[in-house]
């Protein structure tokens, strides 16, 4: 019985589909959405992704604080990680910045979890005055949470 290894037949429709989906087309389109992705992320610094515009998010996703079934359980892991930042803000800089209001929170995944939190802070010093903050935290498998940043959020441009 002949093989089919090197004869002239045509490939089967399913192996035909996999090698178009394949192509370069979908590389460009990649590598499209790569930048359009890079784009966002200076824009907003991972804080303020518009998840819609893309349909490769390459790993982040944005945290759903209403989610019914874990609303509760995302929000208080959201006050945990960003009153920490907080604290480490409030003593670094010998102010007494309390939380308000979590915002939203992006994530991805990186040896544990980075979160890039928004949220509303009261200043006791300029008479209770609600401002904008941004906090990035990584939390990793073991439960450890590391303050990478938490600054005012810049102005949009």
């Amino acid at each position: 019985m002949p093989s089919p290894i090197g004869s002239d037949l045509p490939p089967s429709p399913k192996r035909q589909t996999v090698e178009e989906t394949t192509s370069d087309d979908s590389d460009d389109d990649y590598y499209e959405q790569l930048q359009l992705f890079n784009q966002e992320m200076r824009k907003g610094g991972g804080f303020e992704i518009d998840f819609s515009k893309f349909r490769n998010c390459f790993n982040w996703q944005s945290l759903d604080l209403d989610d019914i079934e874990m609303a509760d359980e995302n929000r208080d892991l959201m006050a945990m990680l960003s009153n920490r930042a907080l604290a480490k803000l409030n003593d670094e800089n010998g102010t007494s910045l309390e939380l308000g209001k979590i915002l939203r929170a992006n994530f991805h995944p990186s040896a544990g979890i980075t979160y890039y939190i928004s949220f509303e802070v009261n200043d006791p010093s300029d008479g209770n005055q609600t401002k904008p903050y941004q906090a990035v935290v990584f939390h990793d498998f073991a439960g450890n949470a590391i303050v990478c940043s938490c600054n005012p959020k810049p102005p949009s441009s």
